[in-house]
């Protein structure tokens, strides 16, 4: 009995000791799975991450250009207005010019008189 008891002990330990080895290198075969597999899942990720950057980059591209024209656009409008402003100011001297005148016209012809 103590021999039987012994030997089933002896092969307690020897499933035991067995049963660990094959878990660990379970362990560490999945690890290397995961990390294996999570590094390529990590790169699609990056892929689609920068497929994702440059779509919002060529959307802010092409926002900065719709407003660089917008910006010429009110440039141009701005220098319209101010040719406008110019004409209205010469067009205000020379009627001033043209009143005054006229005024010194009257003064001196009702001096003559």
């Amino acid at each position: 009995m103590k021999e039987e008891r012994a030997q089933r002990e002896e092969a307690v330990e020897k499933w035991k000791h067995l049963y660990l080895a094959i878990k660990t290198e379970l362990d560490e075969l999945i690890q290397r799975t995961y990390h294996g597999e999570g590094l390529y899942w990590r790169a699609e990720e990056a892929d689609t991450d920068m497929e994702k950057l440059k779509k919002e980059l060529q959307e802010k591209e092409e926002i900065v250009k719709a407003l660089q024209n917008q910006l010429a656009s009110m440039e141009q409008e701005k220098n319209k207005k101010e040719r406008e402003f110019d004409i209205l100011r010469q067009s205000l001297r020379i009627m001033s010019n043209k009143k005054s005148s006229s005024n010194v016209r009257e003064k001196l012809c009702k001096a003559c008189t």
